[in-house]
């Protein structure tokens, strides 16, 4: 038993100096001693005999029997996390760690305000928002909810899917770029004009649009500036670099101020859908449970009138 203990408080060690990027590092965010750190990893290396890390003055590695490690370390800590949560639980308020990743936009647009105000709300739930570029990261913390963006329907995983909404999407341009296009501004018309490329879309210079009553159509655009961040293809289009495509909510006050315009109104890009991901509703805790509740209701207002969507009509 005691051994157990051991091996659990060193992977726990492992896990922190791995996820920090350096002892230095981990110890400044944890608040534990360099020294500790690394007597527990050493500890760890030499009760296994393998080398887990690779560091020196100048380099930090983490081997591959230290990945592993550090793997089986981060589903200890997670399941200690998950007991914790039950006894927690089990006092029928919401209380203890939730932890969600989600894309830097959609954290900026939904999910951040969310967040803060259910903290607000809820004093004993400590959340942890990580905002990335839609890519995990090679060692990412677990995560209690995992809120992706999505073209087409996300495949069957080990997770449970949940659908937020679907996020209409427009194509705007700055009135410089606006005014330099065809009057009319039919698909036709926009063959080869300046635009932002998106790299979540499959093809960024090609790209697939639609109309309620006039089908769909393919154009081919002279992309001048491409970005994984819908945050920074807003700001190349306030700046006039070219037409973007981006969600109607997100350009709502723009509209209004005149900052941007719509082009080809009635033509759309694809719709993109939101998903929630997690375990399993078992799993979550009550926070978890109350949070997705909230973010699914406000998902779902992004797709209503009055959130940048009276601009779709034509």
């Amino acid at each position: 038993m005691d051994e157990t203990g051991d091996v659990a408080d060193d992977l726990m060690a492992l896990v922190a100096v791995v996820e920090a990027g350096g002892f230095s590092a981990a110890s400044q965010r944890f608040g534990i001693p360099v020294s500790r750190l690394s007597r527990r990893i050493s500890g760890l290396e030499k009760r296994l005999n393998v080398s887990l890390i690779v560091r020196n003055s100048r380099r930090f590695k983490v081997t591959d029997i230290g990945q592993r490690m550090y793997a089986h370390g981060a589903n200890i800590r997670a399941e200690a996390q998950r007991a914790l949560s039950a006894a927690r639980d089990s006092l029928g308020e919401a209380s203890g760690t939730l932890r969600i990743s989600c894309p830097i936009a959609l954290s900026a647009m939904l999910v951040g305000p969310l967040a803060i105000d259910f903290s607000l709300r809820h004093p004993r739930v400590a959340i942890t928002l990580d905002a990335t570029d839609g890519r995990p990261s090679a060692f990412s913390d677990p995560v209690d909810l995992l809120i992706r963006p999505s073209v087409k329907p996300l495949r069957d995983s080990s997770l449970v899917m949940r659908k937020l909404a679907d996020i209409p999407y427009v194509l705007v341009a700055s009135p410089k770029v606006r005014d330099a296009l065809p009057g009319a501004m039919l698909p036709a018309q926009l063959q080869g004009c300046p635009a932002i490329g998106w790299t979540f879309m499959p093809h960024a210079a090609r790209w697939s649009l639609s109309h309620a009553h006039e089908g769909d159509a393919e154009i081919d655009v002279r992309v001048q500036f491409t970005s994984d961040s819908l945050l920074q293809i807003r700001e190349a289009a306030l700046a006039g670099l070219g037409v973007a495509q981006l969600p109607a909510s997100m350009c709502a006050a723009d509209f209004k101020a005149g900052r941007l315009g719509l082009v080809a109104p009635g033509w759309t890009p694809p719709p993109i859908s939101l998903f929630a991901l997690y375990p399993s509703r078992r799993d979550l805790t009550i926070a978890g449970r109350l949070f997705l509740d909230e973010l699914c209701e406000a998902a779902s207002a992004l797709g209503k009138p009055g959130q940048g969507n009276a601009f779709l009509e034509s």
